[in-house]
């Protein structure tokens, strides 16, 4: 799952780069731009929480051996 998770987010990454350089660039219209960043925000956002979501159940689990 960590796999599947960053390679999301580093596609998010790319789609959000790209979308980026569209929009200064005029290379396509705003919808297509908007749509693709907006993808690549909401991949960024979720392997982000997914990550941080394992570190809190991994440091949860130290918690109950005290």
């Amino acid at each position: 799952m960590k796999t599947v998770t960053l390679i999301g987010g580093i596609t998010g990454i790319l789609m959000a780069v790209i979308a980026y350089f569209a929009e200064l660039n005029s290379w396509m219209s705003t919808e297509v731009v908007l749509t693709v960043g907006f993808a690549g925000y909401v991949l960024i956002i979720t392997a982000i929480a997914y990550f941080l979501l394992a570190w809190l159940y991994k440091g949860s689990k130290k918690l109950d051996v005290l």
